[in-house]
């Protein structure tokens, strides 16, 4: 009678298809974040996939980018207990107590959602995997990841208009990420390195250090992003070999980085010019990089 009461007072089972969006915007959140990020700090990921098909480059970045996603989403229910799609579907995950899972549970449920759920970000062999999940919850049953970890999807607030709202959202951010996408795809390389620069010149002069001051990020003809700076304590008049000595210790470095930061440069064929000027705004050197100074090249 008592382990009647107990279950009768747990929350009901959540729907398919609450689950379903759910998880959908939970992803596509974190996928979009990722995306970002990489864009960000690892420019080189836009190549991946460069030589297929847009549909097949697009379904490989996706690939690279779930299993950090699915990472995420352990981490958000770990800090929050709940992640953004299920706390706005109003659902939760718990223990057939009612609980919050256990981290290793927990990561080990993500774990069996990553790959017989979303079959590793396959698409057509997902879509088999998660309407056989999708069958499985319709008719009473556990997912086979619950199942296997004891674990609950349930409705713990609200009603179908929440299931509604989540599914419009996550509707709304892939038509967007889509459209933005398409508009990208659709700028010329002159407007894209235009962008490039516009987003990451800072809005005022910025030290870099000490003695070396960025001022601006700025498209010259060419197709050439430049990037100016200004060395402080240095005049040109007073050190005319500063710049010979600056090519020889700075070159180096700048090679490197245009040939594994910036390779979207070349890929637009662009090159990428470091500019110095000191504090009267006189040259002191210029080195300029493209795509015939990366060793793969030679």
């Amino acid at each position: 009678m008592a382990l009647q009461q107990e279950a009768a007072a747990l929350p009901a089972l959540a729907s398919a298809w609450s689950r379903y969006w759910a998880r959908s915007l939970d992803v596509m959140l974190w996928m979009l974040l990722l995306a970002v990020l990489g864009g960000l700090l690892l420019p080189q990921l836009a190549e991946v996939g460069s030589g297929l098909d847009a549909p097949l480059s697009d379904q490989l970045f996706g690939m690279l980018l779930l299993p950090f996603a699915m990472a995420g989403d352990v981490l958000t229910y770990l800090l929050f207990g709940n992640t953004p799609g299920k706390w706005l579907a109003g659902l939760a995950v718990r223990n057939a107590a009612g609980a919050r899972l256990a981290p290793l549970r927990y990561l080990r449920r993500n774990l069996a959602v990553y790959l017989h759920g979303l079959a590793l970000g396959i698409g057509l062999v997902a879509l088999f995997t998660l309407v056989h999940q999708h069958h499985r919850v319709r008719s009473g049953m556990l997912t086979s990841w619950d199942e296997r970890e004891e674990s609950r999807v349930v409705s713990v607030r609200g009603g179908a208009w929440r299931t509604s709202l989540t599914a419009v959202l996550y509707l709304v951010l892939t038509v967007g990420s889509i459209g933005i996408g398409l508009y990208l795809s659709s700028l010329t390389p002159e407007q894209q390195l235009q962008l490039m620069a516009s987003s990451a010149s800072p809005a005022k002069p910025t030290m870099v250090d000490e003695n070396l001051r960025l001022d601006r990020i700025y498209v010259a003809p060419g197709r050439v992003l430049e990037y100016d700076y200004t060395l402080l304590g240095v005049s040109a008049a007073d050190d005319p070999g500063f710049g010979a000595r600056l090519q020889q210790t700075t070159r180096a470095s700048l090679v490197q980085e245009f040939c594994t930061d910036l390779t979207i440069v070349a890929d637009l064929g662009g090159s990428v010019r470091w500019r110095y000027a000191d504090s009267s705004g006189q040259l002191l050197h210029a080195i300029e990089v493209s795509k015939k100074d990366c060793p793969a090249h030679h």
